[in-house]
């Protein structure tokens, strides 16, 4: 949810996972887009002026965030990189 590349205003940030486990019911949706509508609202009743989504939920806290959200914060959701060395390519080899 949370990740941005560009350095206009702030310091690049880390994507943060805030819902997983929604179904994929094409072509609408309709989980997927209850759950960005709920993010929008809360964002839209506490933002700032020209604040942006990330800004935002750095200013009030990943706790208030899913308070206000009504999203169930999970253990799961938390990715600390533990095993990576096993998940993640290790080989210098460009495959195409």
């Amino acid at each position: 949810m949370k990740s941005k590349n560009s350095n206009a205003r702030s310091k690049p940030s880390m994507m943060s996972l805030v819902a997983h486990n929604l179904p994929n019911n094409p072509p609408r949706w309709p989980e997927v887009t209850e759950v960005v509508g709920r993010i929008l609202q809360a964002y839209r009743q506490e933002g700032r002026p020209w604040e942006r989504m990330g800004e935002w939920i750095d200013r009030v806290g990943w706790k208030h965030f899913f308070a206000s959200t009504g999203l169930v914060f999970d253990k799961d959701m938390i990715d600390n990189y533990r095993h990576a060395r096993t998940t993640f390519n290790q080989s210098a080899h460009v495959r195409f």
